[in-house]
């Protein structure tokens, strides 16, 4: 007869959890609190922190969740609990046979999980080759060229390529801004009376307002608003985080408001 069928496989959880039981009740009895109000500060129910404190293995889930249950208690109790859990074992269960005997191991032989394995390296590296084998289909063509420089030497002698669009500072106007944003803003122009945008704009981004008789720029992040009055010199609308509201006059008279 083997001696391991004799071993109850619950002894040693069951000596430990008692010592540790023991140590948390006389705790929380100094500390003159109730199982329900060590409930409701470690969110375990009033009936696993008794039998904790019992030692009682039957009225619990696994060791390794219970671990988990003693060191939230012994927090709760200002205990070292992760210091009480690690004195909480929780070695393999004692089997009643060994692991060769059971039909577990009959029925999934340990080279099985050798040839899962072979699968599994062989799918990987087909699904590498493929990957490999369709890249140069999606990258062998060739690079856009919006400016067209591809198809320069076609062009006629003495013919030039279609003028980009016509800088938006041409329009005659007395009153004529450009702006550019170096950060994030959101902006209101008003034109003339009439709003001619209201949104955000990005870092990069460039516009020119005209107006005849008054062009208003209200800015969020004034600091990120660089702005030309008819072909000056750019400057900041104002401060970084500023909200600035400017208005533009054919005099150059700018009022401003905050």
């Amino acid at each position: 007869m083997k001696t391991n069928e004799l071993v109850d496989p619950n002894a040693v959880y069951r000596e430990q959890l008692l010592e540790l039981g023991a140590l948390l009740q006389t705790a929380r009895q100094q500390q003159e609190q109730t199982l329900e109000v060590m409930a409701e500060e470690t969110l375990i129910r009033p009936s696993l922190l008794a039998a904790i404190e019992r030692g009682d293995l039957d009225g619990l889930p696994e060791p390794v969740y219970v671990r988990g249950l003693i060191r939230r208690y012994g927090d709760a109790l200002h205990l070292d609990g992760e210091t009480l859990a690690s004195q909480f074992f929780t070695p393999a269960r004692i089997q009643r046979r060994s692991w060769q005997e059971s039909p577990a191991a009959q029925l999934r032989p340990l080279h099985l999980y050798g040839a899962y394995f072979m699968v599994l390296v062989a799918a990987v590296s087909g699904l590498s080759y493929m990957l490999r084998q369709t890249a140069p289909e999606v990258t062998s063509l060739p690079p856009l060229n919006p400016l067209g420089e591809l198809d320069a030497p076609a062009t006629p002698a003495g013919s030039t390529l279609a003028p980009a669009p016509a800088d938006p500072a041409e329009p005659k106007a007395p009153i004529k801004v450009k702006m550019t944003l170096t950060a994030q803003s959101w902006l209101r122009i008003t034109s003339d009376g009439k709003t001619e945008f209201e949104g955000i704009l990005q870092p990069g981004d460039t516009r020119l307002w005209i107006a005849d008789q008054a062009l208003t720029i209200r800015a969020g992040n004034a600091g990120g608003v660089m702005v030309s009055y008819n072909n000056k010199q750019a400057e900041a609308l104002g401060q970084p985080g500023m909200v600035r509201e400017i208005t533009y006059s054919p005099g150059e008279a700018i009022s401003l408001a905050w």
